[in-house]
């Protein structure tokens, strides 16, 4: 049987390796958005994963699994060469080491009913008031620490805007006018998604942490040239708006993650 600690190193090799594309040349401007929402899904699921099944004891099933999709994606991400068949291949292999690492926990299912369907799923949680993801599996009196980063992070991103847009785009195609309604659809998909999945127990959502989810995803749609470009062209448009998308994407969590009020 495989164990946590195994597991564990398998899922951060991968994570190594999806940052390696993240910063290299090669993938940006056309890749980065792709393989950086892949990365912050990632490293929230493994925040995730460290922080609840380090308290299972034993082996687990969950670990033969997570070992095995993290190192069949690195398989596959490996020499990857900046191609949109092999990058697509990459991100589902990467999605489904992702998705074993969010297994739930054994014994988890019987500790009551679900809370509604993503409400609160979404919510950014201030620094020093989040709730410890594995608190039911060790002592009521254990400390409470911040939400992880990677989780604000993966939270405020769009992931699900960025994968419609490039099919909204290939449908627009040269007009104009079509490409900005779909924008707009787009938009407030990314709005009522986060509407509903930043609410809190009294069904009140989080303005702000829905403002910078769809400001994220205004600035995706400006850096692949949507709303047109910039006077030094297209290659300008996309390195100047790309570094601005690094920036907010990683500040912006360390603001919300401060308590509010």
């Amino acid at each position: 049987m495989t164990r946590y600690a195994e597991a564990l190193a398998a899922a951060n090799a991968l994570a190594e390796q999806v940052q390696s594309y993240v910063a290299d040349g090669r993938f940006l401007p056309r890749y980065f958005d792709r393989l950086f929402g892949l990365r912050t899904a990632l490293g929230d699921a493994l925040d995730q994963f460290a922080a609840t099944l380090i308290t299972v004891p034993g082996d687990a099933a969950v670990f033969a699994t997570v070992l095995d999709r993290a190192t069949a994606a690195r398989a596959t991400g490996a020499g990857l060469t900046p191609d949109d068949g092999a990058v697509e291949r990459y991100a589902a292999a990467v999605t489904r080491a992702t998705e074993a690492l969010r297994a739930r926990p054994p014994g988890e299912a019987a500790r009551g009913p679900a809370a509604p369907l993503l409400r609160g799923a979404l919510r950014v949680t201030p620094a020093g008031s989040a709730p410890h993801p594995g608190a039911a599996l060790v002592a009521d009196t254990a400390p409470s620490p911040a939400e992880p980063y990677y989780t604000s992070l993966a939270k405020l991103f769009p992931v699900e805007a960025t994968m419609l847009y490039p099919i909204a785009d290939t449908i627009a195609g040269t007009d104009r006018a079509l490409r900005l309604l779909l924008i707009a659809l787009i938009a407030l998909v990314v709005v009522a998604v986060r509407w509903r999945g930043t609410q809190d127990a009294a069904g009140v959502p989080d303005a702000a942490a829905i403002a910078v989810s769809l400001a994220s995803f205004l600035l995706y749609v400006a850096t692949l040239g949507g709303f047109g470009d910039l006077a030094g062209g297209a290659a300008q448009t996309q390195q100047w708006l790309a570094f601005v998308t690094i920036i907010w994407v990683a500040l912006v969590p360390l603001a919300l993650r401060r308590p509010r009020h």
